[in-house]
């Protein structure tokens, strides 16, 4: 598995829609995988350590926040879905992140770590804190990104999406390694054959 897949999408909840893709004709999920649900969560950074270390010892906790986790990715799709054909979210898809808000329960704290001290919203648990992050990561994307920013790459064997934060707004590929180049190697062979 291609953990460079893990951080393609630019933010937490578009990187969780592409823990779902197809490489080599097959359907591959990542949160299938135990160990990898866990680096997949600790490379978007979304566990405290003891999160991590709870996590780590207990199968359960993280096989519940596994399901919890392939939930919230259908809804992420759903809002992708919206924002694809309408520009904005349905009403459906805007309860549903409405009720889904309502469990996380979360306490205010004060980060010391770095000079300056900073506010910082953490998880009462380490479910409702990953579920907020990632609803954090959906609400700041959908009021600082405009929606023609969040696309899917061109390449027509790849399901990935990602956050356009190039200048231009111009970039097509999930990756230039992944399918940027696979893509233009495709095409040049093509014109080659043309010859």
């Amino acid at each position: 598995m291609n953990k460079s897949l893990f951080l393609l999408g630019g933010t937490a909840w578009i990187n969780l829609v592409n823990t779902s893709y197809i490489s080599e004709n097959q359907n591959i999920d990542i949160l299938i995988e135990p160990s990898n649900t866990l680096q997949w969560l600790q490379k978007n950074n979304l566990l405290r350590e003891s999160d991590f270390q709870a996590l780590k010892k207990e199968d359960k906790m993280l096989n519940s926040l596994t399901v919890e986790l392939q939930s919230l990715r259908d809804l992420s799709k759903m809002i992708l879905s919206d924002l694809e054909q309408q520009g904005k979210l349905s009403l459906n898809v805007t309860e549903q992140l409405k009720r889904l808000t309502k469990q996380v329960k979360v306490s205010l704290t004060i980060d010391s770590e770095s000079d300056k001290l900073e506010l910082v919203y953490e998880g009462l648990t380490t479910r409702e804190h990953v579920l907020y992050m990632i609803i954090h990561s959906i609400i700041k994307t959908l009021n600082t990104i405009p929606t023609h920013r969040i696309r899917n790459c061109e390449h027509p064997e790849c399901l990935l999406y990602f956050v356009d934060t190039s200048k231009s707004g111009k970039r097509r590929w999930c990756s230039m390694k992944l399918c940027g180049n696979r893509q233009k190697a495709a095409d040049f062979y093509a014109r080659k054959k043309k010859k």
